[in-house]
């Protein structure tokens, strides 16, 4: 997804160095993926080699020499052939907080309860900080982009209210000693 990422980038905003790339890719997808600096470069040195973007060296006044990148026609190619890869939708999430309830006779149940409730308010932090920036980015996105990236921030915050309503569901289970297989179907 990596290379994905970048070179839509690099397509949407034009040349960008490294470190562009990263703030762009904070101020517009933060919400939907977590690129590091030094992975941005390493796949930006891999797709140079591969002929999909271009890299100029460049020097401004007495900054350092920096390496701005730009995508190339076999870089579209691969970008849109990455676009319809992704087409095949599909899903099988694993979650750390299984190997937590597997193991569960290990820990104190109190201590899981208290854990499963800093989570519920983590996830109602994290509801309304995408919906601030539904907000903030979508007001200078052109109507038919405005569809799209709603349905992104859609995607993204019916995950978090599952999470969220999953560790409720879970408390109340652990506080009741009840199956939460059962509670589960109630929603």
């Amino acid at each position: 997804m990596v290379p994905i990422y970048l070179l839509g980038i690099l397509l949407r905003f034009g040349p960008q160095h490294g470190y562009q790339i990263k703030r762009t890719l904070a101020e517009n997808v933060a919400d939907f993926t977590s690129i590091k600096l030094p992975t941005i470069y390493y796949h930006l040195e891999k797709m140079e080699r591969e002929g999909w973007v271009s890299a100029k060296r460049e020097t401004e006044g007495t900054r350092p020499e920096r390496t701005i990148f730009t995508i190339t026609q076999k870089g579209r190619e691969a970008f849109l052939d990455g676009l319809e890869r992704q087409l095949a939708l599909t899903y099988r999430p694993t979650f750390d907080a299984d190997a937590l309830f597997y193991f569960a006779d290990h820990l104190d149940f109190s201590q899981i309860i208290r854990r499963l409730e800093t989570y519920v308010t983590q996830m109602e932090r994290s509801l309304a900080e995408i919906r601030r920036h539904q907000l903030a980015i979508s007001a200078d996105l052109p109507q038919d982009h405005r569809v799209c990236v709603g349905i992104i921030f859609s995607h993204h915050t019916l995950h978090y209210q599952a999470e969220k309503t999953w560790a409720q569901t879970t408390i109340k289970a652990l506080l009741s000693g009840g199956n939460t297989d059962a509670q589960a179907t109630d929603h």
